[in-house]
């Protein structure tokens, strides 16, 4: 099937399709505002099952699919109700719940937040990872239990993050990630994941 591009100017007919609980959380009025300016938004409710006779009726004009947790997968019988579909805008991570072969085999274009979901994953990772090397939730559970505060001067050398060592399994967006945030720390980090190559590894510095 050839899907046509759209001449300069042209606003795509979009719809969401998630879940209730989903929309409620990610889509604020800010974001719903631009892609109002953008795009002609189908009306709510968000599309979460697709076999109904509404959401067959919307998708039969939509080209953009705004999806999220809970968007049905997006079959080869979606497809056939969806003629126009051109690109489907992912607003969570990993898209392999609702894309198919269908999607790829019809062209249909696919981004995601993955990569800007990464960073806050990444951020809490590097905060775990400095309060590991402290043992400060050790610490705080130990207190909570005896009400008496350690003595510093008797803390084992291997407390705190000075040259220790990081090791990070797979170099994901969000390991890649953690590689980055972690330079600016006296740590050595190690990196295992059998697909990169030794000039991909010395590039990231492990």
């Amino acid at each position: 099937m050839t899907v046509h591009a759209p001449g300069p100017g042209h606003r795509p007919r979009a719809a969401v399709a998630m879940s209730p609980d989903a929309a409620s959380a990610v889509l604020d009025p800010q974001s719903l505002a631009a892609f109002r300016r953008v795009c002609d938004l189908a009306p709510f409710p968000v599309l979460d099952d697709l076999s109904t006779a509404r959401a067959r009726s919307v998708l039969a004009d939509v080209e953009l699919l705004i999806t999220g947790w809970g968007c049905p997968p997006l079959d080869a019988e979606v497809l056939r109700s969806a003629p126009r579909l051109r690109a489907v805008v992912h607003t969570a991570g990993s898209v392999r719940g609702h894309v198919t072969d269908a999607c790829w085999e019809r062209g249909v274009e696919v981004s995601s937040a993955a990569a800007a979901n990464a960073l806050p994953v990444a951020e809490y990772t590097l905060g775990m990872i400095l309060l590991s090397g402290k043992r400060v939730l050790e610490r705080a559970r130990d207190y909570r239990a005896s009400r008496v505060r350690g003595n510093w001067l008797r803390t084992s050398r291997g407390v705190g993050n000075y040259r220790r060592t990081v090791g990070i399994l797979s170099a994901s967006l969000i390991g890649r990630r953690v590689v980055e945030l972690l330079r600016p720390h006296d740590v050595e980090v190690l990196l295992h994941d059998p697909y990169v190559s030794d000039a991909e590894a010395a590039e990231l510095g492990v």
